[in-house]
């Protein structure tokens, strides 16, 4: 599996760059600069960026990397000197996907198309392409991990981020899939943080002796709740969603952190930089593109230590 992803990353990287090479504004050659902001500093943001860097550089071009650092006010004022600068393309993950509705008006009437990633903006009509991992899909796998560990089922808790689009389809997609046995005692908002999930995971754990599982909607907070089980010597799995390379690192030694739902960062960067330069040759590209996720447990985590799929 991991020397099959790697090739698919390196073809889809080669193509690209083949694609995107020799990108005309105005009809003549020129050097395109895209601006890249994302809502809280994270290493699978990054992954993303550095995709969408390496492809822009290989053509010549430039991205602009700034992190929003979880203020919304901050990412309005990224935009803003996006738009002064006179970027082609804006690449955005929004920190409020309500609240970033000025800047969409704003990069809509200077004309700069905004390639919209992982987190959903609240008005999709406003961007002209959305990318994301099949979050509904890792929702999904993960129960179906869950049925299988548990076919009996039990008491499971849910942590989750109801603020953030993409968790709320993880959370959607596990509800649909997990089996009638199981019975969610409790749901909580851990912010899509390790501090707030360790919290909030303790407490579960104290009103539910006998918990079976976490459901989390990323590995951040995974991790929060990972820890809280090892506190309490409590025989209880976690299951999360993002492949982070902590997470996996715990799953490969056999922890009861047994599972998550690993997204490819690497790949959505790769279809931003696609899709963004489709939109500047005036070509076709998709509206909505959704990158598959995939278990990682105890049998391939070992295979992607160290990296980003």
């Amino acid at each position: 599996m991991k020397k099959k992803i790697l090739v698919i990353g390196l073809i889809a990287v080669i193509v690209c760059g083949s694609l995107f090479a020799g990108g005309t504004k105005d009809g003549a050659k020129d050097k395109r600069v895209f601006g890249y902001t994302y809502w809280a500093a994270s290493d699978f943001f990054e992954t993303i960026g550095q995709s969408i860097k390496e492809i822009a550089e290989s053509n010549g071009d430039e991205c602009i990397i700034i992190d929003a650092q979880q203020d919304n006010q901050r990412q309005l004022d990224i935009i803003d000197d996006f738009i002064v600068r006179g970027v082609d393309v804006v690449f955005l993950n929004p920190v409020d996907r309500d609240g970033i509705r000025p800047a969409l008006l704003a990069l809509r009437e200077a004309g700069i198309p905004v390639v919209n990633f992982d987190t959903s903006v609240a008005d999709l009509s406003l961007v002209a392409s959305y990318i994301a991992s099949d979050n509904t899909g890792a929702g999904r796998i993960c129960a179906e991990a869950l049925n299988k560990a548990f076919p009996q089922g039990g008491a499971i808790a849910i942590l989750d981020y109801p603020a953030n689009s993409a968790c709320l389809d993880r959370t959607e997609g596990f509800k649909a899939a997990i089996n009638s046995n199981f019975r969610i005692v409790a749901q909580q908002d851990a912010q899509g943080k390790p501090g707030p999930g360790l919290e909030k995971a303790t407490d579960i754990l104290t009103a539910n002796p006998n918990l079976r599982a976490f459901f989390c909607v990323n590995d951040q907070s995974g991790m929060g709740a990972y820890g809280a089980v090892v506190e309490a010597n409590a025989n209880v799995l976690v299951y999360g969603v993002d492949g982070a390379p902590e997470a996996k690192q715990v799953i490969a030694q056999g922890t009861q952190y047994a599972g998550t739902a690993a997204q490819s960062p690497k790949q959505i960067g790769v279809k931003c930089a696609e899709v963004a330069y489709n939109i500047l040759a005036g070509q076709p590209y998709d509206k909505e593109f959704y990158v598959p996720t995939f278990l990682m447990d105890i049998n391939n985590a070992k295979d992607y230590l160290g990296f980003w799929q």
